[in-house]
């Protein structure tokens, strides 16, 4: 115990060299501290981003693009039996419609504009629009679908920004003449909960308006899945799929199990490589604060062994005198370690203080810096990117939209990955600190222990 006392009243003995071994150690365990919070932080994102983001394969027509295109309807009975397969969770099924002005009352609140003029022109088009005397005419598009309640919150991906803002959503299996209509769709034609428009010569019910905060997407109506089958004469058709897997790392697999089941009629794609590419800033923090880890702890032993080499060095004559009148190494060594354990536990609360301060601007500087060199995989849908809908094929990166994307417009919910990303210190990590701190002690105990042994007395006394 005397030992020990000795020890901690040594740390002090030189109130300069104190100081500066404990500000260099809080230094370098601040910045393990703050490398270790942010890889903890890092490693937290990737798996909540790979458990939410980039599960869902898309499946369309083969052939059927946006606008454009043809291709065969889906077969619902042979989309219904996808959600058997392994890893598959959910399925949502759509059925897209345009109803000229000769089919609906309802009247489109997108502008034609000189885009939907000049390409009205031509009748490949393939809208279904109709030309009047006042030119062409953008068609009302109906959405059939058998997740309302997911299609008005965000899609599969979640993250949307489309909400029910009046009424409520149909059930999944409604075969009403009901309808969930865009807030924009809604003041063009005086519409509220309650009103009823005609479509197909059928009267239908407006039972929710949702807003999205895109007025294309707010243009449009959303109707249950048996009622536009029905309604349009397309029993058992469907012109979009998103199927819902467990895990990313199951994505593949499926894709290529759904694209055997469907056949050459279907048009199967999903963001895997996407969402990897996303995640490579991230990855990318993950290793660079590992090493900066492993660099920090390894600059703090090195820093605590120099200085407890000087000191050893510097009482020599000290310790030939105590072993001379019958300390033992033991005692000697203990008193040694003390002292560099109070070092190290002093630099592990200066470190922590700072550790904690440092570790959200850090972290947030590592991203901002790996994702800048990133090329950013996915846009928010419209016109551009690979076509309509946005990203690399033309359709949104999933959901349940009848392109083959969400139903709206909704921003994937990995745009905000990186933005989001906020580190913070849990028990575990200061845990971790904690042992840390302990292995540099350690260190610098075991390089002055094997010092003090192989000082002999005799030696030291006659050198002096």
């Amino acid at each position: 115990m005397n030992a020990l006392r000795r020890g901690v009243k040594n740390a002090f003995r030189n109130a300069m060299r104190s100081v500066g071994v404990v500000l260099i150690l809080g230094v370098a365990i601040a910045l393990s501290i703050s490398m270790l919070v942010a890889r903890d932080a890092v490693t937290n994102k990737i798996n909540a981003v790979r458990s939410t983001t980039g599960t869902t394969v898309t499946v369309s027509p083969a052939g059927f693009f946006g606008f454009s295109g043809g291709g065969t309807p889906l077969s619902e009975t042979a989309v219904n039996k996808l959600l058997s397969l392994p890893n598959v969770t959910s399925v949502q099924e759509s059925l897209s419609q345009d109803l000229t002005s000769n089919q609906t009352s309802l009247k489109t609140p997108t502008p034609t504009g000189f885009l939907g003029r000049h390409f009205g022109q031509g009748a490949s088009f393939g809208l279904g629009g109709s030309r009047q005397s006042g030119g062409f005419t953008i068609p009302v598009r109906v959405i059939g679908t058998n997740t309302p309640g997911t299609a008005v919150t965000g899609g599969a991906n979640g993250g949307g920004t489309e909400k029910l803002v009046a009424g409520s959503a149909f059930s999944s299996t409604s075969t009403a003449d009901v309808a969930v209509i865009g807030q924009t769709m809604a003041t063009k034609n005086n519409l509220v909960v309650g009103s009823t428009f005609t479509a197909w010569q059928h009267t239908v019910t407006v039972v929710g308006i949702y807003s999205s905060g895109s007025t294309f997407a707010d243009s449009e109506v959303l109707m249950p899945l048996a009622t536009v089958q029905k309604l349009a004469s397309a029993a058992n058709q469907l012109t979009g799929a998103t199927i819902t897997v467990n895990n990313i790392g199951n994505v593949t697999s499926v894709s290529t199990a759904v694209a055997k089941a469907l056949g050459s009629n279907a048009s199967v794609t999903n963001t895997v490589q996407s969402v990897q590419s996303e995640l490579s800033p991230l990855n990318s923090v993950k290793t660079i604060s590992t090493y900066t880890l492993v660099g920090a702890i390894l600059g703090a032993a090195i820093i605590l062994l120099l200085s407890m080499l000087m000191i050893v060095r510097e009482r020599r004559r000290e310790i030939g005198v105590l072993k001379a009148i019958g300390a033992t190494n033991r005692s000697i060594v203990s008193q040694f370690a003390a002292e560099s354990t109070t070092f190290t536990l002093l630099g592990s609360v200066v470190g922590l203080i700072f550790g904690v301060i440092i570790a959200n601007p850090i972290t947030s500087a590592l991203v901002n810096a790996t994702s800048s060199s990133s090329t950013t995989g996915f846009v928010r849908p419209g016109f551009g990117g690979g076509g309509f809908g946005g990203g690399g094929n033309g359709f949104p990166p999933g959901g349940n939209h009848p392109f083959g994307g969400g139903f709206g417009f909704h921003a994937h919910a990995f745009g905000s990955a990186l933005s989001d990303l906020h580190a913070s210190a849990g028990w575990s990590s200061l845990v971790l600190a904690f042992l840390a701190a302990l292995l540099i002690a350690i260190v610098g105990s075991a390089v002055a222990a094997s010092t003090i042994t192989r000082i002999s007395p005799a030696e030291v006394l006659r050198s002096e």
